[in-house]
């Protein structure tokens, strides 16, 4: 009889669109008393459906919002003073989140998605520096607050954001890994994200890199079964990001997330 083997369900996000108004007025009702806003509805809803999922991630590229309020010396996404982060934006989320699942991360976007400028350094190079070192101030200040990690969803490999924010509780996930720079990327990580119908580049990668973890993108049990033709099956993950309309989703990558042997 065949052994099953369970493949661990590791989540980069969820994007929550606009609820429409009633929906909201409900919602906010129940939060009477407490610290609640629209983003904090958005990183609720994104949480909801990943039952069953092993390594969670509230969030998405939506989370970006409130991250800008965390940074100081910024009008309008420009930085026109000194540079400086405030943790107290970003802690009703981080207790939140945890006093609802433990073992969850948040996701939102890597530094350059945010679009910010600079009009008071002068130095490309010193400005991201400092916005990257940044991040990993606030990213780290949400650990302290008891936030497992955080995944910062990319869509250009930037070696300075590499550099600076890479890292055991600092996951970057390419989102669209067809057109990303894995190579540089992996000079940082030790996780190669890879959608399950690229699985024939693994085996190149991981000859060239030190490759820790193996996580496809959306597998089915066929494209985990090949992937443990690769890799033992305790390095292997299937990786989930829904980008739209997500009820579903997560149960349907839970379901055949496995191998049988």
């Amino acid at each position: 009889m065949a052994r099953r083997i369970t493949i661990p369900v590791r989540s980069f996000g969820s994007e929550v669109g606009m609820p429409a108004v009633p929906e909201l007025a409900e919602w906010l009702n129940g939060k009477r008393g407490e610290e609640a806003d629209l983003v904090t509805y958005r990183l609720e809803r994104s949480l909801d459906a990943q039952e069953g999922v092993a390594v969670p991630a509230a969030g998405g590229v939506f989370y970006g919002e409130r991250w800008r309020e965390a940074f100081q010396g910024m009008a309008d996404g420009v930085l026109v003073d000194e540079p400086g982060i405030d943790p107290s934006v970003v802690a009703a989320d981080a207790h939140l989140i945890g006093a609802r699942r433990k073992d969850a991360w948040f996701s939102l976007p890597a530094p350059h998605l945010l679009g910010f400028r600079d009009a008071y350094m002068g130095d490309v190079e010193e400005f991201s520096e400092t916005i990257a070192t940044s991040y990993a101030r606030l990213a780290r200040e949400m650990r302290d607050l008891g936030v497992q990690g955080h995944v910062l969803v990319a869509d250009t490999a930037d070696a300075i954001e590499l550099e600076r924010l890479a890292g055991r509780k600092v996951l970057f996930f390419p989102r669209s890994p067809e057109k990303f720079d894995l190579e540089l990327l992996l000079e940082y990580q030790g996780a190669l994200v890879l959608p399950a119908n690229d699985l024939s580049r693994a085996a190149d990668l991981m000859e060239r890199f030190r490759v820790r973890k193996l996580i496809l993108l959306d597998a089915e049990t066929e494209d985990l079964a090949a992937a443990a033709e690769l890799v033992d099956p305790d390095m292997l993950e299937a990786g989930g990001y829904c980008e739209d309309d997500c009820p579903d989703y997560w149960k349907r990558l839970v379901d055949r997330a496995f191998i049988a042997r």
